[in-house]
């Protein structure tokens, strides 16, 4: 078998599972040791009434109010997996800026740095952005900037879901320079999230976006960027269907109550069709999360169109005037392999999950959810190094342990090394599987041990119900 050190998931949404289920083992059955939190400007702190606008709680209900009450809160929690922390600035902004579709005004962008500054105090890794997804589609680039030069002054990170992958606004290539000229005016290092070119609109344009990031590198701008080994992405529904124009300054709650008004629904009807031909067409959109009617979750936008005898966009609006658009989400068939191919061998990419520590059993387990909660780093593993060899075995390791440690610094992680933290995967790569998207709620196969901070949290394939992951703290 093979012996090394434990995966770094470089971009995970394990915000707030472990409160809910602390054995969560969707992640730690993988051979991960480490998770990096907060993505997509989806963060757990500063917490408001606001803050919940579009997070995955899972029935949790928070108690704190800042970065520090979070991650105290955290470390008291018995866990799997090392947490790192980001914070989440759609998060932050809907706290201080609120909802509403405009720039910062009176001393809000100052309230927004002298906030951040004391959850990079703290500890936090730096802070993420979803550029796509409102609030954070909202802030401009002179906000972003003066955000970023605070990072910088800690060491710390810029993590981006950029504002467009596909050609929704300003185009996948045209979101690639934005953050690249925010990370170099601000001279903060920059990593592209879950980098990809969703829908027939940008097939192939990876090559491209490859090029700008490695022009930009050789300008002494520090980029780097993760990815999920699928050609499938996925999300919530209302922020892949719905124009920011029509959920600024709303709730779910709200536009779930405006989706109800017939008049409303086909004003956005052609808009809705456009954005479902964008990502590939009904046939391409998989309901994997549906709590109103559960009988959807695993059904086509094209099955569930058919079954009920409405053409897909009205589907959509349907459900999302019925079931509460927060609540409803989707697995996406819109990338093409060579650009997920070519992004993987891209030196610079390092591998995350962009999932949850979730269960096969209990509050974690609902819904038909994307594999890569359940199978991200076995499928590198299995699918692109041992039989498709887009990957060499040691540069597959790298992207998955010492190129995150090094770009988030992550303290004595990432190697095996005396001294380092005993983080450590034990596994047999001629065994490996990993979860399908017929089947996404299984735990792979091939991964016998798995030790986090010196304790066998998986051992001889089974869970031993150790919990020995701790709360990291960056050091600026």
């Amino acid at each position: 078998m093979i012996v090394c050190p434990g995966f770094i998931d470089s971009h995970s949404h394990s915000d707030f599972v472990y409160f809910v289920d602390s054995t969560a083992q969707s992640k730690i059955r993988q051979g991960v040791t480490t998770e990096v939190t907060g993505n997509c400007g989806l963060g757990t702190a500063p917490w408001t009434d606001r803050s919940r606008h579009s997070n995955r709680l899972y029935g949790f209900s928070p108690d704190w109010t800042n970065f520090e009450e979070y991650v105290e809160a955290l470390a008291t929690i018995d866990k799997p997996v090392n947490i790192g922390p980001l914070v989440g600035h759609g998060t932050l902004r809907a706290a201080i800026v609120g909802l509403d579709d405009r720039p910062c005004k009176g001393n809000e962008l100052e309230e927004m740095k002298r906030v951040l500054k004391e959850s990079l105090k703290v500890g936090a890794f730096g802070m993420s952005t979803g550029l796509h997804y409102s609030p954070g589609s909202y802030a401009t680039n002179d906000e972003l900037i003066a955000l970023g030069k605070c990072i910088a002054r800690y060491n710390a990170i810029l993590t981006s879901h950029i504002r467009d992958e596909s050609s929704y606004t300003i185009g996948f290539l045209g979101a690639i320079r934005e953050i690249i000229a925010i990370g170099e005016e601000a001279r903060v290092p920059i990593q592209i999230s879950h980098l990809k070119a969703l829908g027939p609109d940008v097939w192939g344009q990876a090559t491209e976006a490859l090029e700008l990031i490695e022009r930009a590198r050789k300008r002494g701008v520090e980029v780097s960027c993760d990815q999920y080994p699928y050609a499938a992405t996925g999300g919530g529904l209302a922020s892949s269907m719905l124009p920011h124009s029509f959920r600024a300054g709303k709730t779910s709650e709200d536009y779930s109550r405006e989706l109800r008004d017939p008049q409303v629904k086909a004003q956005l009807k052609d808009v809705v069709g456009a954005n479902i031909k964008r990502r590939g067409g009904p046939g391409a959109q998989t309901i994997s999360e549906y709590p109103a009617e559960p009988k959807f979750e695993g059904k086509t936008l094209q099955e569930i169109a058919e079954e009920l005898g409405i053409d897909p966009a009205s589907v959509v609006l349907d459900l999302l005037a019925e079931g509460k658009g927060r609540t409803a989400s989707l697995v996406t068939h819109a990338l093409k392999e060579e650009d997920v191919e070519n992004i993987m061998r891209y030196p610079g990419t390092m591998i995350g999950s962009d999932g949850a520590g979730l269960s096969t059993t209990g509050p974690l387990s609902q819904g038909f959810p994307h594999p890569r909660h359940f199978g991200a780093f076995p499928r590198v593993l299995r699918r692109y190094v041992r039989e498709k060899k887009i990957l060499r075995l040691e540069d597959a390791i790298r992207k998955m342990t010492t190129l995150p440690a090094q770009t988030f610094g992550l303290p004595a992680r990432g190697a095996i090394e005396e001294g380092n933290w005993a983080d450590i995967v034990v596994f047999d790569e001629e065994r490996l599987t990993d979860a399908s998207y017929e089947n996404p709620k299984q735990y792979p196969q091939g991964i016998p041990y798995v030790m986090v901070n010196g304790e066998w949290v998986i051992k001889k394939g089974n869970f031993t119900g150790s919990l020995p992951g701790q709360v990291l703290r960056h050091k600026p």
